[in-house]
């Protein structure tokens, strides 16, 4: 503001100065022509009307760079504040996303529970399953936490297995729908397939494309999981034969975009941008990939471990 203030000061002086006119000029005197000549040194007349017109432009200056200086300090302090809250928006609907599939899962084993009670079946496995679905809950909101931190932990991660837990986590939201998930480990993959991640981090991501998939599916269709490698990248590829998608692939990984295919499914756009995220987190992508038919295709690859 004091530098502002120096360069208004000085623009004034020089137009002020600018619009002022010599007395010898005014009176059309040669100094040289006086004897005195020193009477007229330093004599300068002033417009008034351009001194007020150079004022009143300066004062205009001064607040329109006051405004500016003002509004761009002050978007920049509360800049780390909107940048807070969106962040806490965000982990509020990721967190609200991510526990919707548990509890889900838990509701219906709680079902499963009350059916197998009433026909003296044993109960058991229905709670060691539910002691487990509420241990992947809390494993899920611990990763919902360290990623809301922007912190990322990687760690050597079996695909293989990572799938499979995926896979029996969705399996009751899948019996309901009258789907089936087929799990496919490519020929070319004999040994372990390791990748650089996290164990929970790429369930979430595996349980986020199956429940689109679920959720697009028609009764009595299947779901097909592949899992490949190279040496370099590993991929898990969910394919679907539902009604496929109409528009922009991109999209989809947009949050709170919703899929326009016709379907009853809605949902709230997040399980596609979340995976997207989990994925970017792990140096890995998740895209589109063509199908013949029928359906879709969703690839996640993700770099191995060496």
């Amino acid at each position: 503001m004091s530098t502002i203030t120096i360069i208004g000061a000085l623009m004034m002086i020089a137009g002020i100065m600018f619009g002022s006119r010599h007395e010898a000029t005014e009176q059309n005197i040669n100094p040289s022509e006086v004897t005195d000549g020193r009477l007229f040194k330093g004599a300068w007349i002033i417009d008034s009307e351009k001194a007020v017109i150079f004022i009143i432009f300066f004062v205009i200056g001064i607040i329109a760079a006051t405004g500016v200086v003002a509004w761009y300090f002050s978007q920049r302090e509360i800049a780390p504040m909107q940048e807070a809250m969106r962040l806490q928006r965000n982990f509020v609907a990721d967190a609200s996303h991510e526990l919707k599939t548990p509890l889900a899962v838990i509701g219906a084993r709680t079902e499963l529970l009350d059916h197998r009670s009433q026909r003296g079946k044993a109960l058991e496995p229905v709670i060691e399953d539910l002691k487990d679905d509420v241990t992947r809950m809390d494993s899920v909101i611990n990763d919902l936490l360290l990623a809301a931190q922007s912190a990322t932990k990687l760690e050597p991660t079996d695909l293989v297995s990572a799938t499979q837990n995926a896979i029996n986590s969705v399996a009751l939201l899948a019996g309901k729908e009258d789907v089936t998930i087929y799990q496919v480990v490519s020929a070319s993959s004999t040994a372990p397939i390791t990748v650089v991640g996290g164990q929970i981090g790429i369930e979430r991501c595996i349980v986020a494309v199956l429940d689109n998939a679920i959720a697009h599916s028609p009764s009595g269709s299947t779901i097909e999981v592949t899992i490949g490698s190279d040496n370099t990248f590993a991929s898990v590829t969910v394919r679907d034969h539902g009604s496929g998608i109409s528009s922009d692939p991109e999209r989809l990984f947009t949050r709170f975009s919703r899929a326009d295919s016709g379907s009853d499914h809605q949902g709230y756009g997040l399980g596609l941008a979340l995976a997207r995220d989990i994925t970017s987190r792990y140096q890995g992508r998740i895209d589109v990939i063509p199908v013949h038919g029928d359906g879709t295709a969703l690839q996640i690859v993700l770099p191995l471990a060496h």
